[in-house]
């Protein structure tokens, strides 16, 4: 039965060239990964990002990137801005990770507005600052995303049936995922850790919260169907 959720996780494929940034050689050691897309690249970016973010601004800068590549009109544009802006305002490193580390602790709609306002975010927008927590501690917290969102909302009822934690489908009222999402958001986080821990018994391997939703991401994109889980 979990065969679905090992062949969607296995299919998971989300290439990003870093050196496409038109910036990136104003940070040495940085934006100079071209990571392939599959689950072991994925995780490099994310062990290399949890071990240079508490020292380099420029880890939350590659991040934002990587969030944004697949949108080829907003991804220079989107990070630039984030730059700018924490350039111009000195925001540092440490303020930046212990915001996130904060969010990891708590998922409230507060910490999450502070990891907004360091990065001068101005909208209510879940993705991009959603992303940072979610390579920080993958174990525990899921990315979200429309693909996501859209996968929830056709599967909320079935893959909800044997869970303690049950998935409430998103509202999706703008063209980006908003405040007004975030009890969806933070169902989707209980029910991935829960889904985690499932797949980890039945398969024996281990499971992160993150490797759920790069099945489920794989899934909608692909158009597999994941078996309901015992």
């Amino acid at each position: 039965m979990p065969n679905s959720w090992k062949e969607a996780l296995d299919t998971f494929l989300y290439p990003v060239n870093l050196r496409d940034f038109e910036r990136g050689r104003e940070f040495p050691g940085f934006f100079n990964m071209k990571i392939s897309g599959n689950r072991d690249s994925t995780i490099a970016f994310e062990n290399h990002y949890q071990e240079a973010a508490s020292t380099k601004t420029a880890a939350f800068f590659e991040v934002v990137f990587w969030k944004l590549y697949s949108q080829k009109s907003r991804c220079q544009k989107g990070t630039t801005r984030v730059i700018s802006f924490v350039q111009e305002n000195r925001i540092t490193s440490k303020q930046l990770w212990d915001s996130v580390h904060q969010f990891v602790k708590l998922q409230t709609r507060e910490n999450l507005e502070r990891i907004r306002k360091l990065l001068g975010i101005v909208t209510d927008v879940l993705a991009i600052p959603l992303t940072l927590p979610a390579l920080a501690s993958p174990k525990t917290i899921p990315m979200i995303d429309i693909q996501v969102a859209r996968w929830v909302n056709h599967n909320a009822y079935t893959h909800s049936i044997n869970r303690i934690n049950r998935l409430t489908p998103f509202k999706m009222n703008y063209t980006s995922l908003r405040d007004n999402d975030f009890l969806n958001y933070l169902n989707w986080v209980a029910w991935c850790r829960e889904v985690a821990q499932v797949l980890t018994n039945i398969r024996k391997e281990e499971w992160r919260a993150r490797d759920v939703e790069m099945a489920v991401f794989t899934a909608q994109r692909n158009r597999m169907v994941l078996n309901v889980l015992p």
